[in-house]
């Protein structure tokens, strides 16, 4: 791993670590919910769309996954935004 991608995980890291508490409940919101597409990905295309202009479609997916997010779902989600 080169210094670039240490420093970015770090920054996921963090940025993980003072949003995780809210990131969990939008997950836990999101999956009560029945799921209404394959994956629940409709929900995370919503969820998705929320986060990507402040955080970029990457970092978001990647958070979402730490959350404890359907990752199938998430994966296909961010597929339509690219």
């Amino acid at each position: 791993m080169n210094k670039a991608e240490q420093t970015k995980n770090k920054y996921i890291k963090s940025l993980f670590n003072s949003i995780q508490s809210e990131l969990k409940e939008i997950i836990k919101q999101a999956e009560l919910m029945p799921y209404t597409t394959k994956n629940n990905y409709g929900k995370y295309l919503g969820i998705l769309t929320t986060l990507k202009p402040q955080l970029g479609l990457d970092n978001s997916v990647k958070l979402l996954i730490m959350a404890g997010g359907n990752r199938q779902g998430i994966l296909d989600a961010s597929k339509i935004l690219k």
